[in-house]
């Protein structure tokens, strides 16, 4: 790639990919190598308890042909406890394992049954306890050291599995400004299209209304020429919302920040509403906290403002209710706006910032072309703030924003 398209690619933007790109491969990653651990390491378990479990069960059959059998076959050390139907105890056999006193194994056995569990493993014992209705015998297998290989190799893969990630995530760094690069240039080029085919349309457009206004002037009631010019109205309107989005996401956050008072200039943009509300017949409720001031850029700030109080009266209800709040919490300043609506679309909050979206109620009642709540949610982003949209039951739609005070 050229240094000039390098340069006009958003730096901003290219590091955010490549962001996201790392974190989702790694733990995609993770995932699956904690998947491949956790097989590998309970199988490892459910072989050991299961050879364990065979050599408990030739112990206690064993101790049913003969009590004084001492099992010398069996590769491992163990001792059983024989108890009555009454729980006492009636024999122990600890002769391939000494160090485990008569008195030692009767404890063992009283804290395995506290457990209330028929097999199991305690202090480095693998036990299984067999009930034929006449006697209980407890079976106490020694597996320290095959518990201990368990842990080992349960460690061993961890660790191989945490130098596997760190060098992933090594590779990944430098593999992933190649990976998302397409995808950068792809979002450039779109861009600069929309910015470029703007710019474009402007002055056709306003050659357009020209002409119109001049025609006009000798048949001031011709329907055609009316159309035309409400046409080209609307075009240049969406058009200038696009050249606007598109500033803003070539600043990418890079605005003069400025302080300003924010409750007197929502004050003044909830003012001129006050005429709309009383020509509609809709009822329009503000409450802005006075005094709070605002570091960032008051110009896009009543653009944010006027467009909420665009949208919360184009596509209130009849004889509806707008509210309005600018309030101030810790170091962020909330804008909340609620309007009643007729009817609310499945996902239709959810969809509410996409460009372009309009809901299929309203597409053909109300003009616009979806772009004003992209444009909100580019100032909310350039403010350090995020906004979002949710129903409040069948028939309200709130929307609220919060915004950074530095």
């Amino acid at each position: 790639m050229k240094n000039s398209e390098k340069n006009n690619i958003n730096s901003k933007m290219l590091k955010r990919l490549r962001i996201q790109f790392v974190l989702i491969a790694l733990v995609a990653i993770v995932v699956m190598q904690s998947v491949i651990i956790y097989i590998s390491i309970n199988r490892v378990y459910n072989k050991m308890v299961s050879k364990s479990d065979v050599l408990a069960e030739v112990v206690y059959k064993n101790s049913q042909n003969s009590e004084e059998s001492d099992s010398s076959d069996i590769d491992a050390r163990y001792f059983y406890v024989i108890l009555d139907e009454n729980n006492n105890v009636k024999s122990i056999n600890n002769t391939c394992n000494r160090s485990v006193r008569p008195k030692q194994a009767v404890k063992y056995y009283r804290d395995v049954l506290l457990q209330n569990k028929i097999a199991g493993f305690y202090n480095g014992y693998r036990y299984k306890i067999y009930n034929d209705g006449n006697s209980v015998t407890a079976v106490f297998i020694l597996r320290q050291g095959q518990i201990s290989d368990v842990k080992k190799t349960a460690k061993y893969l961890i660790m191989a599995s945490l130098t596997g990630v760190a060098a992933m995530f090594v590779l990944l760094i430098f593999i992933s400004r190649k990976m998302v690069m397409p995808i950068a240039r792809s979002y450039q080029k779109q861009k600069e299209f929309i910015t470029s085919a703007s710019h474009e349309l402007k002055t056709p457009l306003t050659v357009i209304m020209a002409d119109v206004d001049i025609l006009r002037m000798d048949n001031e009631n011709n329907e055609w020429l009316n159309d035309i010019k409400v046409q080209a109205e609307n075009l240049t309107e969406m058009t200038n919302s696009l050249v606007s989005l598109a500033r803003m996401e070539e600043r990418s956050g890079r605005i003069v920040k400025v302080e300003f008072p924010i409750s007197e200039l929502a004050e003044d943009v909830t003012h001129s509403y006050n005429a709309v509300a009383i020509e509609q017949q809709k009822r329009f409720v503000y409450n802005i906290e006075p005094g709070i001031t605002c570091c960032g850029d008051a110009s896009s700030i009543r653009q944010l403002f006027t467009i909420l109080l665009d949208n919360a009266f184009k596509y209130s209800s009849d004889c509806g209710k707008i509210d309005f709040c600018l309030k101030k919490s810790g170091n962020n300043i909330i804008i909340q706006v609620k309007n009643d609506v007729n009817y609310i679309e499945e996902n239709q909050t959810q969809r509410m910032f996409d460009r372009f979206y309009r809901s299929d109620a309203t597409t053909s009642k109300v003009k616009g072309y979806g772009l004003g709540l992209s444009i909100a949610q580019a100032v909310v982003l350039e403010h350090k703030g995020n906004i979002s949209a949710k129903a409040a039951g069948e028939h309200e739609i709130i929307i609220n924003a919060a915004i950074s005070c530095k």
